[in-house]
């Protein structure tokens, strides 16, 4: 392996872990809010790791063959992405505000 190509899959993993991490956060933002921003934010984020992960896979089983269309892979997954999380500030109800319970008042209601 090439040093360009070690190099190119650490990248690969940083950028599919942050994604997958802002991923899940955002899973369960949604989970607990059930906005429709927080789910726009957890697919786009989704289709960041699916960026990350089908262009070095596609890379390495064509032996980097075909450069146009890795690209056209990687570029077309991340507007995707960008468009989602652009489409989650759109979405975003921003005059709402949840109430948050504290484990102390969860805590006092279940003793209850």
């Amino acid at each position: 392996m090439d040093p360009i190509e070690g190099v190119y899959l650490v990248t690969t993993v940083v950028l599919a872990g942050a994604g997958a991490t802002l991923s899940a956060f955002a899973v369960t933002a949604h989970r607990s809010s059930g906005r429709t921003a927080t789910a726009y934010l957890a697919v786009g984020f989704g289709l960041v790791v699916v960026a990350a992960l089908a262009t070095p896979l596609a890379a390495f089983r064509t032996a980097f063959a075909n450069p146009r269309a890795l690209f056209l892979i990687d570029t077309g997954l991340i507007a995707g992405s960008m468009a989602l999380v652009a489409g989650s500030l759109a979405v975003y109800e921003p005059g709402t505000r949840e109430r948050v319970i504290s484990e102390s008042e969860i805590a006092e209601r279940h003793e209850r």
